[in-house]
C-alpha cells in the first residue's frame, strides 16, 4: 500500500492537533479560574467536582455515536470518530488521556509492525488462549491486553474524576497560591509527560503498574489533605505549600506517562483496541466523576473553611 501524500497528512495532523486544542482550551480556561471564582458561586468548594460530572457526562455523546456506529451497518467514518474520541478532554487538573495519545500513520511497514504488537500474549500463555478469525481481536481478548484496559480506565477516573473533585479541599486550605499553583503547574505536567513518552516509552506491564503504585502514593496523600480539610497538616506553613503544590504535579506527570504509554501499546492492537482504550477512558472517567459527587456535594463528606476565620485554633 502506497503511503498517503505528504500534504494530506500534514492537514490531517493539523485539523486533529486544532479538535484538540480547540476542546481544551475551553475547559482548561474554566479550571484555571476556579481558585478564583470557587468562593464566590453557590457550589463554593464543591464546585469541581460538579464541572467533572459534566464533562464526563458531555463526553458521553460522541461515545455513543461511536458504538452505534460500530453496530449499525454503515461504518465509513467509525475509525476517524473513535480516534478523535481520544482527543476528547477531561478535568485537566490532573491530566486525562486525551492528547496523551499518538494518531498514528499507515506506512507500507506497517502491518509488520503491527504483528509484533505489545498486546500480543507470551507464547507459553497464547497456547491457551481461544482462537480467533481476528488477529487483533485476539490479542484483545487477552489478558495482558484486560489488564492495560483496566489499568487505563483506574487511572482515569481517578485523574479526571475522582482526584479532581476534591482539589480544592486539599489545597484551599493552603490558599489561593496553593491551588493555583496546583491547578497551573499539574497541567503543564501533562504535555511534559507525553513528550517524555515519545523519548522513553515503557513497554513493561509491571513497570507501569509500579508507576501507578507510585501515582496512587501522590493521590493518597492528597485525598488525605481533602479529608482533614480545612485542617490538613502544616496548613499556615510554606512546606505545606510546597507538599501540596509538588504531590499535584507529581501525580499528574506519573499518571500522564502510563495513560500515553497504555495508548500506545494498545494501539498496537488496531482498530479493535482504539475503540476498547476510547470506551476505558471515558467509562473510567465517568464512573470516577460520578463516584465523587455524592461526598462532595451531598452528603458534604469534605469541609470547607471561611476566609478570616482560624478553624484550626492555631
Amino acid at each position: 500500500m502506497a503511503a498517503p501524500p505528504l500534504c494530506r497528512l500534514v492537514l490531517t495532523h493539523l485539523l486533529v492537533a486544532l479538535f484538540g486544542m480547540g476542546a481544551w482550551a475551553a475547559v482548561n480556561g474554566i479550571w484555571v479560574e476556579l481558585p478564583v471564582v470557587v468562593k464566590e458561586l453557590p457550589e463554593g468548594w464543591s464546585l469541581p467536582s460538579y464541572l467533572s460530572v459534566l464533562v464526563a457526562l458531555g463526553n458521553l455523546g460522541l461515545l455513543l455515536v461511536t458504538l452505534w456506529r460500530r453496530l449499525a451497518p454503515g461504518k465509513g467514518e467509525r475509525v476517524p470518530i473513535q480516534g478523535l474520541l481520544l482527543l476528547l478532554p477531561s478535568p485537566p487538573s490532573v491530566p486525562s488521556g486525551g492528547p496523551s495519545t499518538s494518531l498514528r500513520v499507515r506506512t507500507p511497514g506497517a502491518e509488520e509492525e503491527e504483528e509484533a504488537s505489545p498486546l500480543q500474549e507470551p507464547p507459553g500463555q497464547a497456547a491457551g488462549t481461544t482462537s480467533s478469525s481476528d488477529p487483533k481481536a485476539h490479542q484483545l481478548f487477552s489478558a495482558r491486553s484486560a489488564c492495560l484496559l483496566g489499568l487505563l480506565a483506574v487511572t482515569n477516573a481517578l485523574t479526571n474524576g475522582v482526584l479532581p473533585a476534591v482539589q480544592s479541599f486539599s489545597c484551599l486550605p493552603y490558599g489561593h497560591l496553593a491551588y493555583h499553583l496546583a491547578v497551573v503547574l499539574g497541567s503543564s505536567a501533562n504535555p511534559l509527560a507525553c513528550f517524555l513518552a515519545m523519548a522513553v516509552l515503557c513497554r513493561s506491564l509491571v513497570g507501569l503498574c509500579g508507576l501507578s503504585l507510585l501515582g496512587m502514593l501522590f493521590a493518597t496523600y492528597l485525598m488525605t489533605l481533602a479529608v482533614l480539610s480545612p485542617c490538613p497538616p502544616l496548613v499556615g506553613t510554606s512546606a505545606g505549600v510546597v507538599l501540596v503544590v509538588l504531590s499535584w504535579v507529581l501525580c499528574a506527570g506519573v499518571f500522564s506517562y502510563v495513560k500515553v504509554a497504555v495508548s500506545s501499546m494498545l494501539h498496537g492492537g488496531g482498530r479493535p483496541a482504539l475503540l476498547a482504550a476510547g470506551v476505558a477512558i471515558q467509562m473510567g472517567s465517568l464512573l470516577g466523576a460520578i463516584a465523587m459527587f455524592p461526598p462532595t456535594s451531598i452528603y458534604h463528606v469534605f469541609h470547607s473553611g471561611e476566609d478570616c476565620v482560624d478553624l484550626c485554633g492555631s
